[in-house]
């Protein structure tokens, strides 16, 4: 039998948007046995070689190295790349539409002043960000950068400097849209993630064609939650033991399978040990109005876009509910 090529198969890929529930997303889908999630959460595969996220595997121009990130799926499973940053990469976007002809999309969408605190987060949990800068600081660094312009930078900045920008969610989806279509997206909130997940991942099972009935018994947890660690240091070590780990036992199944088992166990007990209770991040209602200013086209815009209302009360009045 020949071997099959990279666009025989058929794919699922959460696309975006980074801070919004995918690699929660990704946990349940994998779940699913009608799919077969690849060896890494995050292939990047289909970035640009310059995009500021580390990656093993990049297309380089051999389209066949994607399906080394597959090897343990079966023909008939769908195959599933959680890659949030594809939203904003066009390159991505080409790639994926000249390769993968049996492919179709999800993403994740969060109100987008929320999105930013989880970054602001994130970035400090990870000391990339000082432990005393505040949100409201974090946030005139953003327009700073902005207003620069990238092209006036001495290098690209890191991810949680594109952050501001990559809130404005239909600039990006648009362009998947129009070389997509409708019937080959599918668009969720993650504040309806959240508060109702199953009736959500039935949505993306009709989405993807395959038997919905597995979630209703389903046990949703959340994972991969930005926590506030009591040492940065540790956590620091943690993460690139974990990505060590990983890089060494992606292509080898069982082993990862086992590695996988053993973190899901494992790292709720070290969350436990190494992380304070959560802090309230103070927001100024100047730098709340500041950015709901910045975002209120690109949310009506977002509106018109997908036919719907995000659940957003900061963008929208609350309506009714009868």
């Amino acid at each position: 039998m020949s071997k099959k090529n990279v666009s025989d198969f058929h794919y699922l890929i959460v696309g975006g948007t980074t801070k919004a529930a995918t690699t929660s997303l990704y946990t349940y889908l994998v779940d699913h046995p009608a799919i077969c999630g690849a060896t890494y959460k995050e292939t990047r595969f289909f970035l640009d070689t310059e995009y500021p996220l580390p990656s093993k595997y990049r297309f380089k121009g051999d389209i066949s190295e994607y399906n080394d990130l597959f090897t343990h799926c079966q023909d008939d499973q769908i195959r599933l790349d959680t890659t949030p940053d594809y939203l904003y990469c066009s390159s991505a976007l080409e790639r994926i539409a000249e390769y993968l002809p049996h492919v179709k999309l999800i993403f994740s969408l969060r109100e987008p002043i929320s999105r930013l605190i989880s970054w602001y987060r994130f970035a400090r949990q990870i000391s990339k960000l000082p432990q005393d800068m505040s949100f409201d600081q974090y946030v005139d660094q953003l327009f700073n950068y902005q207003d620069i312009g990238q092209k006036k930078l001495s290098k690209k900045p890191e991810q949680h400097w594109l952050a501001l920008k990559q809130g404005c969610y239909a600039t990006y989806l648009k362009k998947y849209i129009e070389q997509f279509g409708n019937n080959r997206i599918y668009t969720l909130f993650y504040e309806e993630l959240a508060t109702d997940p199953l009736n959500i991942l039935r949505g993306i099972c009709d989405f993807a064609e395959i038997e919905n009935g597995f979630f209703d018994d389903y046990t949703f947890k959340v994972t991969n939650r930005t926590e506030r660690m009591k040492n940065t240091e540790l956590h620091q070590k943690y993460r690139a033991l974990r990505f060590s780990v990983r890089k060494w036992t992606h292509n080898k199944p069982l082993i990862h399978k086992t590695f996988r088992t053993v973190r899901r166990t494992i790292e709720p007990l070290y969350l436990r040990l190494n992380t304070r209770t959560d802090e309230e991040i103070k927001v100024s209602p100047k730098t709340q109005s500041r950015l709901i200013e910045y975002y209120k086209k690109d949310v009506s815009d977002l509106q018109v876009l997908l036919g719907k209302q995000p659940p957003w009360s900061l963008f929208f009045k609350e309506s009714s509910h009868g």
